[in-house]
């Protein structure tokens, strides 16, 4: 067998291996530029939920306010109710002794459970 017969079957032997080698570069450089793409669309992600951390950090500081409200607005009102309440039967003790009957639309509805 001489060096030119060697070569043609070598050849023809890799030349198989050469296609699979080829179309192999080929994939591969496609997951490349899919993971390039995949990191970008990470690092956005990243970014977004770093915004949604700024977002609720400056929300909860808005929620824990807005509680602290309600709360202050609870207590003043259980308060004047309480007073509404004592001044109503301090009324109604002075209609009673004077024989008042008031309308209804009037009366002051009693709520505490003391």
């Amino acid at each position: 067998m001489d060096d030119q017969v060697f070569k043609k079957i070598l050849g023809e032997a890799l030349n198989p291996m050469k296609e699979d080698l080829k179309s192999l570069k080929e994939d591969v450089s496609e997951l490349k530029e899919d993971v390039s793409e995949l990191k970008e669309d990470v690092s956005e992600l990243k970014e977004d939920v770093s915004e949604l951390k700024e977002d609720v950090q400056t929300l909860k500081g808005s929620v824990l306010n807005i509680e602290r409200t309600m709360t202050s607005y609870k207590d003043s009102y259980k308060i004047n109710q309480h007073n509404i309440e004592r001044l109503d039967t301090r009324v109604s003790a002075v209609e009673e002794n004077l024989g008042i009957e008031p309308p209804d639309d009037l009366k002051v509805p009693h709520f505490s459970t003391e």
